[in-house]
């Protein structure tokens, strides 16, 4: 220290600011290379097992909290859940199904499965495709918010083990916005007349909602469908001349209903939960689609194939057998990836599906 001092009082037309200066700033660098950068956020895996057994209600879970929820009492206005199962189906809080903003998109990892490939799958394979997502995996585009799509079951009918013929399914049912304005109501099939394997006659109930005023009695129609598909209009009865826009929704004995899209008419699906005869409106669906409508999203309602949760009876033994896919699920700003990976319980019982999650985002 003596000598740096001496060597400084020689030389007094250099600051001590201006030496002191070049020692600081490598100190500091040296400072620096010693200090880790700091480590990259990593957040746990978790896996939710659930009760969705229920035909009717859904089981609902947070994502965020890594639970399952006690049923919201209004579930259409909460935004305390991100995700419903009920069996099979899966609903996201965004879109038409909830007023949050969850959405999610479907990476498809054994979409091109073949049904063998799928039933050869092991809980090892799916363990390790969820594995293999990370955050380089999130797609700046493509989520999705659940929306109004075609219903594919159909639902409205259902195949009667005991009579072994055709039934109609009541509970199934959907508000209806009529053509041209007309007004609103609700709808569903109540009856169907079969001779063998074709339908001809159905019988339909409806509750008419005009404008401005509130859902009426019910009332039924009984359709004859031996000539071919029957026009309706909520407000005239049947309709003779289907070309303009005086009916609403149409029966064919393809077991098929047409909606009057052309003129403004449109469906919105009813909860299983919802009382068709003590509904007060029918006015207040957030969306009514063009055709017979569902709601379905990034997690497809079907069972049929590989693009789902599970892919049904692969081996003809009325199984749900777990494809594996993993999805993206945007809650706000976190992204968490979710597979689906058992619909058992440990004693065998369907409906019971397990979820493994985690937050890359």
């Amino acid at each position: 220290m003596s000598r740096m001092h001496r060597k400084l009082s020689v030389s007094p037309r250099i600051p001590l600011r201006a030496l002191t200066i070049p020692f600081m700033l490598a100190a500091v660098a040296a400072c620096e290379s010693e200090v880790a950068a700091p480590a990259e956020e990593t957040f746990e895996e978790g896996v939710i097992s659930m009760d969705a057994s229920s035909p009717i209600s859904f089981a609902y879970v947070s994502l965020t909290d890594g639970a399952v929820l006690r049923s919201p009492a209004d579930p259409g206005s909460s935004t305390s859940w991100d995700m419903a199962f009920r069996r099979f189906s899966v609903r996201l809080n965004g879109g038409v199904a909830g007023p949050g903003s969850v959405s999610a998109v479907n990476l498809g990892n054994n979409a091109g499965l073949t049904a063998d490939q799928v039933a050869a799958l092991t809980p090892q394979d799916g363990e390790a495709a969820f594995t293999a997502v990370t955050a380089a995996d999130i797609p700046t585009v493509g989520f999705v918010e659940d929306a109004l799509a075609p219903e594919t079951g159909p639902s409205w009918f259902r195949f009667d083990r005991q009579s072994g013929s055709i039934v109609a399914n009541p509970g199934a049912a959907w508000k209806l916005r009529e053509g041209s304005g007309r007004g609103y109501g609700v709808i569903r099939m109540v009856d169907i007349a079969m001779q063998g394997e074709r339908p001809v006659g159905a019988t339909i109930q409806f509750r008419r909602h005009d404008p401005g005023g509130s859902l009426g009695a019910p009332e039924t129609l009984a359709l004859d469908l031996t000539r071919g598909p029957v026009y309706v209009s909520l407000s005239n009865g049947i309709v003779r001349d289907p070309a303009g826009c005086d009916w609403d929704v149409a029966t064919s004995p393809e077991f098929t209903i047409l909606v009057n899209e052309s003129c403004g008419a449109g469906t919105f699906p009813l909860e299983a939960t919802d009382d068709f005869t003590a509904l007060a409106r029918a006015d207040d669906a957030p969306d009514y689609a063009g055709f017979l409508s569902t709601i379905a999203g990034a997690f497809p309602a079907t069972v049929g194939d590989p693009r789902g949760t599970f892919w049904y009876s692969i081996r003809q033994n009325n199984r749900m057998w777990p494809t594996y896919n993993v999805f993206l699920v945007k809650v706000a700003e976190e992204v968490y990836k979710v597979q689906v990976f058992d619909y058992y319980n440990a004693t065998g019982d369907s409906g019971f599906p397990s979820v493994r999650f985690q937050r890359l985002r």
